[in-house]
């Protein structure tokens, strides 16, 4: 049977929190905790358990740098220019249903190719992210070129640059052990805590320096400090509702001749986005919530408030797109 593709990257969307490559944190700290609590036992059911340590890390890489793709794709030049190339390397079609599907914004360009591309190992990602950066990505990490100033380091990057060929080691013995414990019945195979302990904190290096490093990647000249990250936030979110609102204005004189179903009732649509706004503001108290009373909280509070209106920006142009079109056609007559 034909893959169902489209079904396929909108069930994986709807079973993230964010859908996006800041899920990995979650997941790494849940890991982490299931890895300190099996180093606290020594028995033999243990044995097996541990052994989803490898398994479950592996899967975090796949989801974050499938997220980071996707990402680079949809930011657009010089990633989107780069993402040709994959249709030389590694034959990628477009059929009409997915053409259909990136047209009436079911999925985006980025979540297409970023679902068919491979991760079965760091070769594969290195060649995926090399590809979409134009740059040796391996090599761009270990050798703390000029994407990366000294100034955004966190403590992940510095262990990484100071220790980047031993956690390669690592990361690659790791999704080895995925591979036997996946695939095999490894009977016969000894577990290592050590090793598996030492793989994964070394994996989690590696996702937070390439996270810092995507971030980088995508804003050279974004703002450093924590204060200057949260003023970005709030001129983002500002620029964004600003858009919101003339938006409304102009759906409410735009109805008024061209919605199919008559003039809407400014009453109760005004009603409805107020409502819309009280919703606005508690997701962006929940997302904020787990750094409640830290500096980061006005950039996580700000963001969230920002997508979430982007995102209500993209329903409502799709919803009165004929009668925004007609009357934008009446204006340049």
């Amino acid at each position: 049977m034909k893959r169902n593709i489209i079904n396929e990257i909108t069930s994986v969307k709807s079973r993230a929190e964010f859908n996006s490559r800041f899920d990995f944190s979650t997941r790494l700290n849940d890991i982490e905790l299931a890895l300190k609590e099996s180093l606290n036992y020594n028995v033999d059911f243990d044995k097996e358990l541990v052994k989803y340590i490898p398994i479950a890390t592996v899967a975090c890489f796949e989801a974050f740098f499938r997220s980071v793709y996707r990402e680079l794709v949809d930011f657009g030049k010089p990633f989107s220019d780069n993402a040709v190339k994959f249709n030389q390397s590694k034959n990628v079609k477009f059929d009409f249903e997915i053409v259909n599907a990136i047209q009436t914004k079911i999925l985006t360009v980025g979540d297409f190719i970023s679902h068919i591309l491979p991760c079965n190992n760091l070769d594969d990602i290195n060649s995926n992210m090399s590809t979409l950066a134009g740059i040796d990505f391996l090599e761009n990490l270990k050798n703390n070129n000029a994407l990366i100033e000294e100034m955004y380091y966190g403590d992940n990057s510095k262990q990484f640059i100071d220790n980047s060929e031993q956690i390669i080691i690592d990361i690659k013995r790791i999704f080895e052990l995925r591979h036997i414990f996946c695939h095999e019945f490894a009977t016969n195979f000894k577990i290592n805590k050590n090793e598996i302990s030492n793989c994964f904190y070394s994996a989690k290096i590696f996702l937070n320096h390439v996270n810092s490093f995507v971030y980088n990647l995508l804003y050279p000249n974004a703002p450093i400090s924590q204060w200057d990250m949260n003023e970005e936030a709030s001129g983002n979110f500002d620029v964004v509702d600003k858009k919101l609102n003339e938006l409304i204005v102009l759906i409410k004189v735009a109805s008024k001749q061209y919605y199919p179903y008559g003039p809407i009732d400014d009453k109760k649509f005004n009603k409805l986005i107020n409502e819309w706004k009280k919703y606005r503001k508690v997701k962006a108290l929940y997302d904020a919530s787990y750094v409640e009373g830290g500096s980061m909280y006005p950039l996580i509070y700000l963001s969230s408030m920002t997508t979430t209106t982007e995102e209500k920006i993209e329903s409502l142009e799709t919803e009165f797109e004929i009668a925004l079109r007609k009357y934008a056609c009446q204006i340049n007559s």
